[in-house]
């Protein structure tokens, strides 16, 4: 009889976890459907479609390789990349993306292209942030339904297909798991609150530093508002365990902010006021979005905006229809997410606000982010939550009539419609030229491409990086958000390559190999230069590959 009991105990339980394990799997399915048909065709061919023509994704597609590359074999020089050549911590010029680059790391040991690389990364992205924020909604509210539209607006906003080659914006779904943590903390109020929430803020910090500067405006604005409705003995508990989450999150991410301030340290790497002042945000920010649906009367200021940062009607009703309600109100955790997205969107604006100068040497968090503006997106994600809301509402309110599975298919469509910007027009991605390999198995050596770009035409250093994913040498030429003085004095000497400064400048840098493009090179400094090559003894061609010529330098 005791077997029995047990056994008759146990299979109600077992069927509640395969019931539960089935829907996790089906709202995993739906968040995947969702990815495909946003970024469609990529799917299609994720190794040949990319946006090879744009910097940024050159640049972070580089950034993802050489983490995945970096991490398993010499993880104590991570951030001293090769580009930028001597310079040291030049991944950090730049977004590290440790998270995606870990997450990259079985493509590309498969073989696979960073651009394939990066393009998996991406997919999962967006697919994760819709599955977190969905799963959040679903705890909070209940619904399903809610969860789905939920999902919709904050794994496929317009924000973030605007933003296709800036990998670091994908990866947003740790902020879900820092909101709900943050809940806990003033609600359950255990130790394990308080490590899940270093655990998602050390997770978001990985994927990107404006994240983590983002993340920590939503972590203050959410803990202030719940500080404010909380009773005196939850206060001091909650405290207690944000500086627990505090000292543990600071522990795990030393190594990685050290390197950004040991780089502030030696070269003053710093966004000033003035920058700052003009990427912050402006209302025709959120009125800016580059979906089908609305690109027409959003035209006007998605010219002038600095941020695509507009929720989509559907959105705001559902936000506008749950705040009406006085449940939802008092719910803490509806509250919350209202002064994230508040305070969030008035922070967005600081550096317009007069006397911002005074403020911006003192707090970090505004000097280490250039484009304010693009705080807008965890404005979008606190509105996709309450967004959920709002369909609970309207969901008590439909009461038991049927038809309610109509309705809600209707929500999700209509929020997905307004964001869409399938078909996507990717580029073609053929592959990089064979003459890298040929390079690769040459001894080591620092390199240099020509043409070098200056400063307003950084971005045709981009491609050599990509190219430098195949050879991993060092590589004089770089292109990030920040630029030393080092690449300056190199670029002005090689414009007069092969003359006699350029070639003293390679000894000096202990360059091996000169990789010259002649179109772009013959087209910058005219056919004479590329011939002068040919009577210059120190350079001897080692391969070409089409208009690429390898050379050795000696």
């Amino acid at each position: 009889m005791l077997a029995v009991t047990r056994t008759g105990a146990s299979a109600p339980a077992g069927r509640k976890d395969r019931a539960r394990a089935w829907r996790l799997a089906a709202f995993a399915s739906f968040c995947i459907l969702l990815t495909v048909l946003h970024t469609w065709p990529l799917a299609a061919a994720p190794h040949r479609y990319s946006r090879v023509d744009n910097g940024d994704f050159l640049l972070n597609a580089w950034a993802v390789a050489w983490v995945s590359h970096q991490v398993t074999t010499d993880p104590a020089h991570l951030f001293d990349a090769n580009i930028f050549w001597p310079e040291r911590r030049t991944l950090a010029y730049s977004e590290a993306m440790i998270v995606q680059g870990v997450l990259a790391l079985p493509i590309t040991a498969l073989g696979g292209s960073p651009v394939l690389a990066y393009n998996l990364v991406m997919l999962a992205g967006f697919a994760s942030t819709a599955f977190f924020f969905g799963l959040v909604a679903r705890r909070w509210t209940g619904s399903w339904a809610a969860a789905a539209v939920t999902a919709s607006a904050a794994g496929f906003s317009a924000h973030l297909l605007m933003r296709l080659g800036q990998l670091q914006a994908m990866h947003v779904e740790f902020v879900a798991v820092v909101l709900f943590a943050i809940d806990l903390v003033f609600s359950r109020q255990r130790i394990r609150d308080a490590l899940l929430l270093a655990a998602g803020f050390v997770l978001q910090s990985l994927t990107s530093v404006y994240l983590m500067v983002f993340t920590v405006w939503a972590m203050f604005y959410a803990a202030a508002t719940r500080m404010a409705s909380a009773a005196a003995a939850a206060r001091k508990r909650a405290i207690v365990l944000l500086a627990i989450a505090a000292v543990v999150s600071v522990a795990l991410l030393a190594f990685y902010l050290n390197a950004y301030r040991q780089l502030h340290a030696e070269q003053g790497f710093a966004r000033s006021a003035v920058e700052t002042r003009a990427l912050a945000a402006t209302w025709a920010d959120y009125l800016s979005t580059g979906s089908r649906l609305h690109y027409r009367w959003s035209r006007p200021f998605t010219e002038v905006c600095n941020s695509m940062n507009f929720p989509g009607f559907t959105v705001l009703a559902l936000v506008i229809a749950g705040l009406a309600s006085a449940r939802v109100r008092r719910s803490p955790q509806a509250q919350m997410c209202l002064g994230v997205a508040a305070g969030c969107a008035l922070t967005s604006f600081g550096p317009r606000v007069p006397g911002y100068e005074v403020v911006h040497h003192w707090i970090p968090l505004f000097w280490a982010v250039r484009a304010q503006a693009h705080l807008g997106q965890i404005v979008l994600l606190a509105l996709a939550l309450l967004a959920g809301y709002g369909v609970l509402v309207l969901r008590r309110r439909w009461g038991t009539r049927r038809g309610w599975f109509v309705v809600a298919a209707a929500l999700v469509v209509l929020v997905n419609a307004e964001s869409l910007r399938a078909p996507i027009g990717w580029r073609v991605f053929d592959g990089i030229p064979a003459v890298y390999d040929v390079l690769a198995r040459q001894p080591a050596g620092a390199v240099v491409e020509l043409p070098m770009y200056e400063r307003r035409a950084l971005y045709g250093n981009a491609s050599y990086m990509l190219n430098s994913t195949r050879h991993w040498k060092p590589l004089l030429n770089g292109y990030s958000g920040f630029i030393p003085a080092s690449y300056q004095e190199a670029w002005s000497r090689m414009r007069a390559f092969p003359g006699f400064d350029s070639l003293e400048l390679l000894h000096e840098r202990d360059v091996r190999y000169v990789v010259i493009h002649r179109d772009r090179f013959v087209g910058m400094y005219g056919p004479g230069a590329f011939d002068a090559i040919a009577n210059t003894a120190s350079l001897s061609e080692l391969a070409s590959d089409g208009d690429i010529h390898l050379f050795r330098f000696r």
